[in-house]
């Protein structure tokens, strides 16, 4: 049976603690040394929660409930997989501690009223864990009016594969602008297949491993992307459940006049909070109507319904999805049709004006990764009279990026 109150102590922060009687009292457990780390009390705030008093007068609140479902002992959590053994369903949503310690080695101690466990959590991970759930989480550095090619995170690719604090940086940068581009790759097939396995590994598609971009007739060529046509701002493979999260390009051989071919491309999520701002009417028609982007391949037809723009659980954009020769309208509800094509012609209208967007001419030996689902892509047109050109690309998906990121971000004593 769960006891309904926690005991009580004497502790020499009471003066502290009867300045909120009505919040009701819970005396601590002190280390004669404790006073000297940052947290210098725990207050009952409700009967649901404790409320930690930090040295500057900064207080954060952590309910009961969540920090039983946080304990990190060997019965809580699986000391080889670190997989979680607690399980949080069965936690009662009325626990309650009975006993409260504060440690001289940075530990709070929580001995349960319902159960005879006690929980230990390192201060200064609660304090993160606080910063975390308390202010908003990282979110991506937009592109500004006027970015240029220089300000866009860089890095060698002899370091890329050498050094872990470099690969950081990259992945760190990749994380914040959905872009990087690596210099001095060698001029060797495949090398794109070994940087991404550095990176994460590769997502097969219907397209293979690895993908070749070269100008082949048009009679022959399978795709839009396998011509010298231009190509407009797009991301890739919106007909599928869920487009690759990173594409990688490789570009093996350039060797041409600087006007053919240029590659540009325009940050998607600075210019889908551009729209919110000015024209929330468009925004809203954009997040909330799904759209229908197919393609044929060889007699496969692929098919996804997706709204243009995909907020979090937050409300920020977290995905943006425009192609326009995959983009099918024949099917949007009539009532719908007026107000998607305004909205939508707002929208890449301002993708189209260059007040995002960055342009160059990738050189041999140049490699870019970007964001598939932020940052949209285009070139000019080129004569192949003119210009000998070819990219070796393939794709990666996001988790497992970031998931390397946070790795790294651990191993070099980083914090995203």
């Amino acid at each position: 049976m769960i006891r309904s109150a926690a005991r009580f102590w004497t502790s020499k922060f009471h003066a502290h603690l009867r300045f909120a009687p009505s919040i009701g009292l819970l005396s601590v457990k002190h280390s004669t040394h404790f006073s000297k780390r940052n947290l210098t009390d725990v207050v009952k705030s409700s009967s649901s929660a404790l409320k930690l008093v930090w040295h500057n007068g900064t207080t954060h609140e952590f309910k009961n409930v969540w920090l039983r479902d946080q304990c990190q002992c060997p019965e809580c959590v699986h000391t080889t997989t670190k997989q979680k053994l607690v399980d949080t369903a069965s936690i009662p949503l009325d626990v309650t501690p009975a006993e409260v310690t504060l440690s001289d080695v940075g530990k709070l101690k929580i001995t349960w009223s319902n159960e005879n466990h006690t929980s230990a959590y390192d201060i200064e991970w609660l304090r993160e864990r606080a910063s975390e759930r308390f202010s908003s989480r990282r979110r991506p550095k937009l592109w500004k009016t006027g970015v240029s090619f220089d300000s866009l995170p860089k890095a060698r690719y002899s370091r890329i594969m050498d050094s872990d604090a470099d690969l950081y940086e990259l992945l760190s940068g990749f994380y914040d602008y959905g872009f990087a581009i690596v210099n001095d790759v060698p001029l060797v097939e495949d090398t794109v297949e070994k940087f991404a396995n550095r990176l994460a590994y590769v997502k097969e598609t219907f397209y293979g491993r690895l993908f070749d971009v070269i100008a082949y007739p048009d009679a022959d060529a399978s795709h839009l992307a396998y011509t010298s046509q231009a190509l407009d701002l797009h991301m890739d493979m919106n007909y599928m459940e869920k487009s690759p999260g990173g594409q990688v390009l490789h570009c093996l051989e350039s060797q041409g006049p600087p006007n053919q071919a240029v590659s540009f491309f325009v940050d998607g999520f600075a210019v889908a909070n551009w729209l919110r701002e000015n024209h929330l009417t468009a925004f809203h028609v954009l997040t909330s109507l799904p759209v229908r982007h197919a393609i044929n391949v060889k007699g496969t037809k692929y098919s996804n319904y997706v709204p243009t723009i995909c907020l979090d659980s937050n409300g920020e954009v977290e995905e943006v999805h425009v192609n326009n020769r995959t983009l099918k309208t024949s099917d949007i509800p009539n009532q719908m049709v007026q107000p998607f094509f305004s909205a939508y012609r707002t929208f890449v209208n301002k993708l189209r004006d260059g007040s995002t967007e960055v342009r160059f001419n990738l050189k041999e030996g140049d490699l870019i990764l970007f964001n598939n689902r932020r940052i949209l892509h285009a070139r000019t047109a080129y004569e192949t009279s003119k210009l000998r050109r070819r990219l070796q690309g393939c794709y990666l998906d996001s988790d497992v990026l970031v998931a390397h990121l946070n790795f790294l971000e651990e191993k070099c004593g980083q914090r995203v």
